[in-house]
């Protein structure tokens, strides 16, 4: 597979979002209550299943993305990036229709949309750039 070189402010975000979602999927997975109040809701459920689903479901996200960004994989790390956006506009939608939702957390998922979208546009643009050479 051949890679394209990746700037590395671009290349520190992406590994910064991809080890951030790590550590939110560990927490999901060791700490689940106090993963659950970061995310902005509040559940009265007799066992963590939602938990382990987003832990996992993080954990995985985060690997692609710092295995993408550690190899200088473009292509594949925009796509990731583009694809993925759609995990925190969901989770910003389930915590603005949930009663009793933390505002603050639903803010964060949204700007986590917005910062996705940018780094795409910069891995977009810098793919075109090398392109038109």
């Amino acid at each position: 597979m051949t890679t394209q070189r990746i700037s590395l402010p671009v290349r520190l975000l992406s590994l910064l979002i991809g080890f951030g979602l790590l550590f939110i999927g560990g927490r999901f997975l060791l700490a689940p209550e106090t993963a659950e109040a970061g995310f902005g809701l509040h559940y009265q459920e007799p066992n963590f299943a939602f938990h382990y689903i987003k832990g996992i479901r993080d954990i995985f996200s985060g690997l692609l993305i710092v295995l993408f960004a550690w190899s200088s994989s473009r292509k594949p790390l925009l796509l990731t990036l583009l694809a993925g956006s759609i995990i925190p506009f969901a989770d910003m939608l389930i915590v603005w229709r949930t009663p009793e939702s933390n505002l603050w957390a639903m803010l964060i998922h949204g700007g986590t949309v917005i910062a996705l979208w940018l780094l795409c546009y910069f891995l977009w643009k810098s793919s075109a750039e090398k392109e038109q050479l």
